[in-house]
């Protein structure tokens, strides 16, 4: 058997992003915000209060990511087992995380699927239950996920359903 390893995540450019997100919404809405309030009648206030569309083309950018959202992904792949699981570290308490952690032989099938005007890709994977052979397909939203990772990750998982057969 074949020493299949694997393990990914996008954790630092989650963090980037983040944090360049919260970095936005201080300098262009929550200072300007307060500038305008308190200090409306100053030439900066003046300032802002004239040039408050640039704060609402920054509304659209956050609406824009909370919406289509963020998703923090781990994924490993062992000898025994596939583990995936894929959450919204933004919204993370109102939300559950999706997760899967499935033996070899169970592994039916799987795609990548590109989300339209996103960041995000989605992985399906068709798992077969030992009990009733039953398919059960479980999706994951990825961000950020570059092409040389799916090549890594289908490689392995082409290994592994070619093994099951």
């Amino acid at each position: 058997m074949h020493k299949k390893k694997l393990m990914l995540d996008n954790r630092q450019s989650i963090i980037l992003v983040i944090f360049l997100l919260v970095l936005l919404f201080v300098l262009s809405i929550l200072i300007p915000f307060l500038i305008i309030n308190y200090l409306a009648l100053s030439g900066i206030g003046t300032f802002f209060y004239d040039n408050i569309i640039f704060s609402l083309f920054t509304v659209f950018i956050l609406f824009y990511f909370m919406f289509v959202g963020l998703y923090y992904y781990k994924i490993n792949i062992d000898p025994y087992v596939v583990q995936v699981s894929s959450f919204r570290p933004i919204f993370q308490f109102f939300s559950l995380k999706d997760y899967v952690d499935v033996p070899h032989a169970m592994l039916n099938s799987y795609s990548f699927f590109d989300r339209p005007l996103s960041f995000n890709k989605t992985l399906v994977l068709k798992i077969v239950s030992n009990s009733s052979k039953k398919i059960i397909i479980k999706r994951f939203n990825l961000s950020f996920l570059t092409q040389k990772k799916i090549l890594k990750i289908s490689s392995l998982l082409d290994r592994i359903i070619l093994n099951n057969k």
